[in-house]
């Protein structure tokens, strides 16, 4: 059974947001028809972007990181992933901290996720692991 979990959106996205949206008012307001269409079809593709990112555990034993309709997902089997480690950040100086999930696969690869529990995350995936590793 294919479980998937959901990206957190980090709060500096939230400020990029509500930034973009002011420029993009700002430059319809002032007859700037161009810079407002640019500024706009960027809101689309990052909004698509939070909206639509996944990471999925699938019951075949991969990791599939979806980043959205307009960007390449990655996918990567269990038996790659070498190391699993919770980590913190400061954010933005030390304000906002958040956790994120490090996974070391293949030779010196890494891959930095956010999943909205990342606890459970991680709690599910060596679960899957562990279980890859009794069948072979």
């Amino acid at each position: 059974m294919n479980r998937i979990f959901h990206v957190k959106i980090a709060g500096g996205t939230y400020f990029l947001l509500i930034l973009l949206t002011a420029v993009m008012v700002f430059a319809f307001w002032c007859m700037k028809a161009m810079i407002g269409l640019v500024v706009a079809l960027g809101l689309i593709i990052i909004i698509e972007r939070i909206i639509h990112s996944t990471y999925m555990l699938t019951a075949d034993g991969k990791l599939v990181v979806y980043y959205g309709r307009f960007y390449k997902g990655k996918t990567i089997p269990l038996t790659d992933i070498t190391d699993v480690e919770l980590k913190r950040s400061s954010g933005f100086g030390g304000i906002m901290p958040s956790k994120y999930v490090l996974i070391h696969y293949e030779k010196k690869n890494l891959l930095s996720l956010v999943p909205v529990k990342p606890e459970e995350f991680i709690n599910a995936l060596v679960k899957r692991l562990e279980h890859r590793i009794e069948e072979e």
